[in-house]
């Protein structure tokens, strides 16, 4: 699974180094440093990425941001593991990714993503919608750690013995076991890998397998692929736990 979009910097490279997962500390190299201040920590690579978001994703924010904001219009019934099962919705909505209440502690909540595919008349229309679910699932997570705003530096629990199919990420994971984020870092390091993520996916629409437009011909990059939507639901995980452990 996977996506990308115009106007938006496809580093191929996410580097999963910093207090946790992956962060860039420019756009292609990853600059180690101390725990909890490796990748991307600096405001200068957050402002470039929000600058970057907010540049080549105008849809994205016009759709997902109010969504974001009001969070009571979207609570549903769920399990702890954000998957739900009602809600109410606006008719507009064209993704299945959403913010929600959580119905046991009343903590904000990302759905789950989606594995099946989503409908369409065409396969390039069903992988389209499938980028865009991809970037709507990133910003999302990145608005709600930014909002949660804890300082202390805390492990990713949900790379904890995470595989991934393609081994540069996968050795990038078993780095990013040990580090340790803030809630913002945890938020840029989502939008850097889900931007990724989301990239690789919409750069390769042309080699889309017929009846199956999830999927590519290229069997190495698809691995990459699948490994960015493992790392990114991973993070998004991680920002629904804190924000259920932080009432």
């Amino acid at each position: 699974m996977a996506a990308k979009k115009e106007g938006l910097p496809a580093d191929a490279r996410a580097t999963l180094t910093e207090a946790d997962p992956v962060e860039r500390a420019d756009e292609n190299t990853a600059i180690p440093g101390p725990p909890g201040e490796t990748l991307g920590n600096s405001s200068s690579k957050r402002n470039f990425l929000k600058l970057a978001l907010l540049a080549g994703a105008g849809s994205a924010l016009a759709i997902a941001l109010p969504r974001a904001v009001d969070a009571s219009a979207n609570a549903i019934a769920s399990t702890s593991s954000t998957t739900s099962s009602s809600t109410a919705q606006s008719t507009l909505r064209l993704s299945r990714v959403f913010r929600f209440l959580d119905p046991n502690t009343g903590a904000p909540q990302i759905s789950g993503f989606q594995d099946t595919p989503p409908t369409g008349t065409t396969d390039l229309e069903v992988r389209m919608k499938h980028f865009t679910e991809i970037e709507n699932f990133t910003f999302l997570g990145y608005v709600l750690s930014h909002e949660l705003g804890g300082t202390t530096h805390l492990p990713i629990h949900t790379l904890v013995g995470l595989k991934v199919p393609d081994t540069e990420f996968q050795n990038l994971v078993n780095l990013a076991q040990t580090d340790t984020l803030s809630d913002e870092a945890l938020g840029d390091t989502l939008l850097d890998i889900g931007i990724n993520w989301e990239h690789f996916v919409a750069s390769n629409n042309t080699l889309l397998i017929p009846g199956n437009p999830l999927k590519i011909t290229d069997t190495a990059m698809q691995a990459k692929i699948d490994s960015l939507d493992l790392i990114t639901e991973a993070l998004v995980k991680e920002v629904n736990y804190r924000s259920r452990n932080r009432l």
